[in-house]
């Protein structure tokens, strides 16, 4: 007799989540009754066979059989609606993604990070608790750890100084996971992922902005001296560590992800530039103030408690990136 399917719900929030989709849906959809909830209604409407065909692009075969559903506005503000899914689709578990996730804007407009992020948890552990919901998996982030001298960074490492409201958001959140788990026994996983890079990126992060420009022709900008170090972590290792989270028997477990094997700038571009063929013209910026010095994962609890490890390294997973770049990726969707 044929295992039936853990039945899982997965919250995506900002429009950059549809692009990165394709890294996502196979495998889930694999393993798992899989439905995705958006949270805002635009969704609809991108997601449309319409909406490609105003972009001439094919839609990917991943969105031809898609069950999704989408809500009316920023998980803060739709508690209602998100419990009028889990009483339509009765989930067993809940992957929040959903997200704001810039750590220099939320310097400058702190609010609306704390909502989201904040809030808008509190709003998903509420469904979670009331419908009784098995497993919840959050992507939490390693800006968590703010400026660390030592190296690499241990789940048990203090995080109590972030340098940005984004940070502190994410922090506040694990937080709040925490509490449900203790008061109302729901299992949950905090994966704080460091550095997602790949396929379907954000077009803001820094190697979707140095690569456009690379490709251009035009300079890009270093952030200092390019000596501060960066954990980058394959987008395709990031999903298997949702995987195991959702399929380990687990309490409450916080857990990095990442590739332990950081990177300077200076180091990152040269291998962009090698997967490119191209030379980088540089220009020099001073570092902003919410940008932290390093970042550095310990993976030895993620290998303990998930059976997890990285598999990509980092010259293919950029190389890959390049080529999905240049084979036209989504970049007209935004």
């Amino acid at each position: 007799m044929k295992a039936k399917k853990l039945k899982i719900m997965t919250i995506l929030g900002t429009r950059p989540e549809i692009i990165r989709l394709s890294a996502i849906l196979p495998k889930l959809d694999i393993f798992f009754d899989h439905k995705i909830v958006f949270t805002r209604q635009s969704f609809s409407y991108e997601l449309s066979d319409i909406f490609f065909k105003e972009l001439n692009l094919r839609k990917p075969d991943y969105l031809l059989d898609v069950k999704a559903e989408t809500l009316g506005g920023q998980i803060a503000n739709i508690f209602s609606e998100t419990e009028k899914v889990l009483v339509k689709e009765k989930p067993d578990a809940i992957v929040h993604l959903a997200a704001k996730a810039d750590t220099r804007k939320a310097v400058l407009s702190p609010y609306e990070y704390i909502s989201v992020n904040i809030e808008g948890t509190l709003n998903l552990l509420e469904c979670a608790r009331e419908f009784g919901i098995k497993k919840f998996v959050f992507i939490s982030s390693s800006s968590i750890y703010g400026n660390k001298n030592s190296a690499p960074f241990s789940e048990e490492d203090q995080t109590d100084f972030p340098l940005s409201p984004y940070g502190a958001s994410k922090k506040a959140a694990e937080i709040l996971i925490y509490t449900y788990y203790h008061n109302f026994n729901l299992p949950a996983v905090c994966l704080r992922v460091f550095n997602a890079y790949g396929e379907r990126m954000r077009p803001n992060l820094v190697l979707s902005i140095w690569l456009k420009k690379i490709l251009n022709g035009e300079p890009i900008e270093m952030s200092g001296d390019g000596t501060r170090r960066r954990d980058f972590t394959y987008v395709g290792d990031t999903v298997n560590a949702i995987m195991l989270a959702l399929k380990k028997p687990l309490d409450f477990e916080i857990i990095n992800i990442g590739n332990s094997r950081p990177l300077t700038l200076n180091q990152l571009l040269r291998v962009l530039e090698k997967a490119v063929g191209t030379k980088a013209i540089v220009q020099k910026r001073p570092s902003h103030k919410a940008s932290v010095e390093q970042t550095h994962a310990s993976t030895s609890k993620a290998k303990r408690v998930l059976g997890w490890k990285p598999l990509m390294p980092i010259d293919e997973g950029i190389k890959r990136f390049v080529l999905w770049v240049r084979d036209g990726g989504f970049e007209n969707i935004r």
